[in-house]
């Protein structure tokens, strides 16, 4: 246990979540305890892969005529996600989930070329309807995912709610995705780890990111070679082909979700594309290009 602190480990939405509190906190136990609270209630709302969930309602009603009501926060949600949507040029786009069982753990289509086709008909996020009603997908066999959005959201979440607390040290780490308030309890940086390639291994360079959020997305150590060329796991959704985009993409903002937006944006992108992207937002930020080269601001020296 990191010292001044008292913290708590768990899963949660399919990933390890590490929380700390400073111990000198009132009622430290009972907010670490809240905060679970609350990503536990998000978890059972959004995720994906959760009976009962209000995103597997959608999944499961898709092409037929049943709304699933959705109230404020969701509909807040699915606004941003839509606005992700639009400013990545519909790169990203959340209906892609169908087109991941097309491809085998090596990025190779599993598929018939006929059944890849009918998998792309089903990918375009223009088709979940959103009205009075609720929300709906237009075609049978649609199907989102949204935890890659939910996972930050769920962070800052958690950091507002310590915040009005009266928390005034804190770290929310989820998978890729961290947030923290101020420093450690005694003056040292919050600091965040990152893997990245050094010649043929693989080091880890610590990141400083006092009362920010941060996010990562993709990992070049799960990239897949095609045709002696480096991919990322992301998919295009036009032609559900590997896109030739950084392989990581780290990025430090003034929240998680803020900083999930910029480095969903960035990988999705072809790399000058995401480059020029990352620079013209001004954030500090690192990426793995498909030379395992490190980028950006944040990149080792």
């Amino acid at each position: 246990m990191t010292e001044g602190v008292v913290e708590k480990r768990f899963h949660i939405f399919g990933s390890a979540c590490h929380l700390l509190i400073g111990s000198g906190t009132t009622d430290s136990t009972y907010l670490l305890d809240m905060a679970q609270a609350e990503l536990a209630r998000l978890e059972a709302r959004y995720s994906s892969f959760r009976p009962g969930s209000i995103v597997q309602e959608i999944n499961a009603a898709a092409g037929n005529d049943s709304y699933i009501p959705l109230d404020p926060e969701s509909r807040s949600l699915f606004t941003y996600v839509t606005a992700l949507w639009d400013q990545s040029n519909h790169l990203f786009d959340p209906t892609c989930r169908v087109l991941v069982d097309c491809h085998d753990s090596q990025g190779g289509v599993r598929v018939t070329a006929d059944q890849l086709q009918q998998a792309i008909k089903l990918v375009d996020w223009s088709k979940l309807e959103i009205g009075p009603r609720g929300a709906r997908l237009a075609a049978r066999g649609m199907a989102i995912n949204l935890d890659n959005c939910i996972r930050p959201y769920a962070v800052d979440s958690v950091r507002k709610i310590l915040l009005r607390n009266g928390v005034t040290n804190a770290l929310i780490e989820m998978d890729q995705d961290a947030a923290c308030i101020g420093r450690q309890p005694d003056g040292a940086n919050w600091l965040v780890g990152l893997r990245y390639p050094k010649g043929p291994r693989t080091v880890v360079t610590r990141l400083k990111f006092n009362d920010r959020g941060f996010a990562m997305r993709g990992n070049f150590e799960q990239r897949v070679n095609i045709a002696g060329e480096n991919f990322g796991r992301a998919l295009s959704p036009v032609d559900a082909q590997p896109i030739p985009g950084l392989l990581s993409v780290a990025v430090i903002a003034a929240n998680c979700l803020t900083a999930c937006s910029a480095a969903s944006i960035a990988r999705l992108k072809t790399e000058q594309a995401g480059i020029r992207w990352l620079e013209k937002l001004g954030l500090p930020w690192i990426a793995i290009d498909r030379e395992l080269k490190c980028l950006g601001p944040l990149a080792p020296a």
